[in-house]
C-alpha cells in the first residue's frame, strides 16, 4: 500500500521564515533604529513569535513553549522598557535559549538531536546514539560561546560591528561548522559501520 506524500501549507514555510526573519533581524535595526522606537520591534517580534505557535499545530513541545515563553518576557521587557540595549540583546537572548535547550536535552532519554533523527519513527542505530549527544552538547555549547560574544557587541561594539557579527559572521561560522560536522559524520558512519535506512 502505497503512502500518498504530504501536502504541504503554510505552516511548512514557517519555520523557513523565523530563520529568514533571525538573519534579516540585525540589518533590519541597523537600518531603522535611528527612525522608529525599540518598543515597535519588540512588537514586531512579538506578533512573529506568535504566529510561529499558531502555525506549529500539534508539533508543539514543551522546549518549544519555554522558547516562545521566554521569547514573550523578552519582547514585552523591550516594549515595556523601549530598550534599544534589549533591542541588541535579541540575538543573545535566542543564542542562550537554544543552548540551554540543547544542554538540558543531555539529562533527557533522548537528547535534541536525537529527537531531531528520530521524526517519523526512524530507529536509530546504538552506535549513533553517543555521537548525536555529543553533538547536542557542541551545539549547546557553541550557542552559549555566540551569546557571550553578541552580548559584547552588543553592550561595547558599534552598531556596525554588532551588525555585522550577528548578521553575518555568526551564520558563515555556523555553516563552517556544520559542513564539517557532515564531512566527519560520513568519517563516523564509515569507521563504525553505521548503514542509514
Amino acid at each position: 500500500m502505497t503512502i500518498p506524500p504530504k501536502t504541504r501549507g503554510v505552516k511548512d514555510l514557517v519555520p523557513l521564515l523565523a530563520i529568514l526573519a533571525s538573519v534579516a533581524y540585525p540589518f533590519v535595526v541597523w537600518l531603522n533604529i535611528d527612525t522608529i522606537n525599540p518598543r515597535w520591534f519588540g512588537v514586531a517580534l512579538l506578533c512573529i513569535a506568535i504566529i510561529r505557535v499558531v502555525f506549529m499545530g500539534s508539533m508543539r513541545r514543551v522546549s518549544d513553549w519555554l522558547l516562545t515563553a521566554i521569547v514573550v518576557l523578552f519582547c514585552a521587557a523591550i516594549i515595556l522598557l523601549d530598550s534599544t540595549i534589549l533591542l541588541k540583546c535579541y540575538p543573545v537572548m535566542m543564542s542562550a535559549s537554544m543552548g540551554l535547550l540543547f544542554l538540558a536535552s543531555l539529562n533527557d532519554k533522548q537528547s535534541l538531536i536525537e529527537r531531531f533523527a528520530s521524526v517519523g519513527g526512524k530507529q536509530l542505530p546504538p552506535e549513533a546514539s553517543g555521537y548525536l549527544r555529543r553533538l547536542s552538547l557542541t551545539w549547546g555549547t557553541l550557542l552559549l560561546l555566540n551569546a557571550l560574544v553578541a552580548a559584547w557587541t552588543a553592550w561595547y561594539g558599534s552598531l556596525a560591528m554588532w551588525t555585522l557579527y550577528n548578521g553575518l559572521l555568526f551564520y558563515v561560522f555556523i555553516a563552517v561548522f556544520i559542513i564539517a560536522e557532515l564531512v566527519y559524520r560520513q568519517y563516523y558512519k564509515k569507521k563504525h559501520n553505521i548503514v542509514e535506512d
